[in-house]
């Protein structure tokens, strides 16, 4: 029998339950604003499925960007893509109004995939306008790649589908990475990875038709599109879709959805559980009942054992269990999830870890604690932690790098077969394993069967021969100083002129403690606390405003670009003018030259 691709899902579920809720947009209030069934969604996707055919000249197979702010027009038009055999690869809008900020990974997206048109909507459309006169008035020369646009009005009513029938082994997208370690690679998912990952996330999180999921994580991201709208789209629940901006903004909407329409899964990264806790009161939390949840996804970036702690006891009172938040890994290049996990906590011995093994922490001996991420789950999937310098399988509690192979494994990166070759066909020094994994670029060992992630392999900071995790020493920096913002530390290494990696620390304040003194202030305490904390010298500190820590779409740290910009200068004018001065130590201190005082 031929395995079902996403479209036969969709077509079966919407034939059997034309009615049933699918999809809900939720505006910046929490007031429900659209709701779409399985039957008005297929009907609105077949309508744009003919006219990028029909109208826009569009054929199977062509690549597409989706330009769309957060809405509803962004899932009918990929799905209509879907219907069409066109293939979609959604990107971060890019602000039309001060172009020349994000142009850049926009073009080299449009390039990449050799698109054949943009899609966007109508608002999006308009926004363009705008910022072409401004550009006029402002002698911005900044300009769109050569590609047309089309505007896509997703109207009801009736019309005749394209015919196009999609293989299980076909590209459905692509799903460009966040490019926190290097440029954005477009990763082809294909139908049978979706429907793979789709039944996956069932059987681990118990999702089925009758739950209700609310997500705020965005939509051209693997966690948002994948996780979320494409499950729905298979038959795991009514999805309450709200912008990201939304909840940055102000995190309580997300609380009061979830208590509104009785919630039971959800996801975010971990920074979107510390925002809960800082901007949401006990008042608040009183008023709201999360008892109905049963699972929350934290994923796409390390999750902290303090941050699960402090969620757990803010929300407690408002019903949530302890065992609601389920820290899980999982990348692009893997249709998002490799492991779910519940609550494991390993309290290791920090410099042994630094020496590339986990042991339990000893009486007296500085120490962290690592958060599990769980069990290989998934049928047929293969999880391997690997000396990424020799292929070596690793033996439990040695870190190494984590392979991976599964039905959810990507079929490559687009265009870049060489890359495609290194990446996804790596094998095991290990005779009696044939397979070809995925090398993930991410460091972690297992302990007692659960995955445990540590870092990213390019990001690891190494000096004298010891290894220190840039998460963890950003994580200990949080503490050093009340003017540092929580999320603005960057931690990376650089070679100094004698060939030695030196520590580099970039940090960011909060607007309304900015000034020189403070910066002088804060630049002392980073140096002490590493100093105390890891016994090494903090070469270079950089104190900047809000902006300053460059980071993805989807809020991870962009070390290497913060690293490269510190290198060609460009870093002096991400926030205001730099100066370089010297202190006793000798250590190099980059601190804000025109700033108010204090």
């Amino acid at each position: 029998m031929t395995q079902p691709t996403i479209i036969d899902r969709f077509h079966a579920l919407a034939s059997a339950h034309p009615g049933d809720p699918l999809y809900t947009w939720v505006d910046d209030e929490g007031r429900d604003r659209e709701t779409l069934s399985f039957g008005d969604t297929l009907a609105l996707a077949e309508v744009v499925a003919a006219q990028l055919t029909e109208k826009h000249g569009l054929r199977a197979g062509d690549r597409v960007l989706l330009v769309y702010p957060p809405s509803l027009d962004f899932v009918v038009t990929f799905l209509g893509c879907l219907l069409a055999g066109l293939v979609p690869a959604p990107v971060y809008p890019p602000n039309p109004l001060g172009l020349e900020h994000d142009l850049g990974t926009f073009a080299a997206i449009a390039t990449d995939c050799r698109a054949s048109a943009v899609l966007t909507n109508a608002s999006y459309a308009r926004m363009r306008q705008l910022g072409a006169v401004k550009r006029l008035f402002t002698r911005n020369t900044a300009r769109w790649p050569d590609v047309p646009w089309h505007t896509v009005a997703a109207t009801r009513g009736t019309a005749a589908a394209p015919t196009h029938v999609a293989c299980p082994a076909d590209v459905a997208f692509l799903q460009y990475t966040s490019g926190s370690t290097s440029t954005p690679k477009g990763v082809m998912i294909t139908h049978t990875n979706i429907v793979a990952e789709a039944e996956a996330n069932a059987r681990d999180l118990g999702l089925r038709r009758s739950v209700r999921c609310v997500f705020w994580v965005p939509q051209y991201h693997d966690f948002g599109l994948i996780s979320g709208i494409l499950s729905a789209l298979a038959g795991n629940g009514h999805l309450y879709m709200m912008s990201p901006m939304a909840f940055v903004r102000r995190p309580s909407v997300w609380l009061e959805v979830m208590s509104r329409v009785r919630a039971t899964h959800s996801a975010t990264p971990n920074f979107g559980l510390e925002l809960a806790v800082r901007k949401t009161t006990p008042t608040e939390r009183a008023r709201w009942d999360l008892s109905a949840l049963e699972a929350i996804v934290c994923a796409a970036e390390p999750v902290r054992a303090a941050t699960l702690d402090a969620f757990n006891a803010a929300f407690g009172p408002a019903g949530l269990s302890p065992t609601v938040v389920r820290p899980s890994y999982g990348l692009a290049e893997h249709t998002v999830s490799v492991t779910v996990g519940r609550s494991l906590r390993l309290e290791v011995d920090r410099a042994s870890l630094e020496a590339g093994r986990a042991v339990p922490r000893r009486e007296g001996a500085p120490s962290m604690t690592l958060v599990g991420c769980g069990h290989v789950t998934k049928p047929n999937a293969v999880v391997r932690i690997v000396s990424p310098d020799t292929g070596r399988p690793c033996a439990d509690g040695e870190v190494g790098e984590i392979w991976v192979d599964s039905p959810t494994k990507a079929a490559g990166y687009f265009g870049r077969e060489e890359a495609t070759r290194e990446f996804f066909g790596a094998r095991v020094d290990d005779p009696a394993d044939d397979r070809t994994y995925l090398r993930t670029g991410d460091l972690g060992f297992f302990w007692d069967g659960e995955l445990v992630p540590t870092g990213r392999c390019k990001d690891l900071i190494i000096i004298r021969g010891r290894n220190y995790y840039p998460q963890d020493v950003e994580d200990d920096l949080r503490a050093a100083h009340p003017s540092i913002r929580p999320g603005g530390v960057a931690a990376f290494a650089r070679p100094n002129p004698y060939g030695e990696e030196e520590l580099v620390v970039v940090v960011e304040v909060a607007e309304e403690r900015s000034g020189r003194a403070i910066a002088g202030e804060v630049a002392t305490a980073v140096r002490r606390l590493i100093q105390a904390s890891l016994q090494v010298s903090c070469a270079v500190v950089v104190v900047g405003a809000k902006g300053t820590v460059p980071k993805t779409t989807s809020g991870k740290v962009r070390r290497q670009a913060c690293r490269e910009s510190l290198s060609d200068g460009s870093l002096e004018s991400a926030a205001t003018t730099f100066l370089v001065s010297r202190v006793p130590s000798g250590a190099e201190v980059i601190v804000p030259a025109a700033s108010p005082g204090p």
